[in-house]
């Protein structure tokens, strides 16, 4: 149980990609608009979450990141996605290029976290190395060829995050039974 308090992130990230994979696979056309917006809401969240930590900090300590700059851009895109989202699909390879370039930063993310598991001895990084490298492939993909059909490239999508989610699914598992084991042997 304290696995899923300390990582409940992760269940919700692996939640979304399911939900919204199999969204786009059933109808495109309007999941897709509807997945812009939440995704707007969400990183406009992400981004009041980071001003808020960047004023909880230490000024010296706030000073030496990003929090304000980066929480006042993710407010900006994110409420632009959830008002204008619309527009924003008129415009639809620049919203594949973001979308692409969103997997490719999600896939940086698993890399760092991978490399952190390799550097802290942990014998299951190799479960964020296949994250990363779907993340960066799907993210990579979509990125570089916006001049497919827009229902294609939600279709292919779709099929990225249900195949990504499904997999980071298996790795929480394979995580969490580990930490469980280490619980029980830590208790006696």
């Amino acid at each position: 149980m304290k696995y899923l308090k300390e990582n409940w992130s992760s269940l919700l990230t692996i939640v979304f990609l399911l939900v919204v994979g199999v969204l786009l696979l059933i109808n495109p056309s309007v999941h897709s608009i509807i997945v812009l917006r939440i995704a707007g809401g969400l990183v406009a969240l992400l981004g009041i979450y980071d001003l808020i930590m960047y004023f909880k900090a230490p000024p010296a300590e706030a000073a030496k990141g990003s929090g304000f700059y980066s929480g006042v851009i993710m407010i900006t895109v994110g409420m632009y996605c959830l008002l204008r989202g619309d527009q924003l699909m008129d415009t639809f390879p620049m919203a594949v290029v973001l979308y692409g370039l969103f997997q490719i930063v999600l896939g940086y993310r698993h890399l760092q976290k991978m490399v952190d598991d390799l550097r802290m001895h942990d014998g299951l990084w190799w479960t964020r190395a296949i994250s990363a490298g779907l993340s960066l492939l799907f993210g990579y993909l979509i990125a570089l060829n916006p001049e497919m059909s827009w229902i294609n490239i939600w279709i292919f999508t779709g099929i990225a995050m249900i195949l990504e989610g499904a997999f980071d699914a298996v790795a929480f598992v394979i995580r969490m039974k580990r930490a469980k084991t280490l619980e029980a042997a830590a208790a006696a």
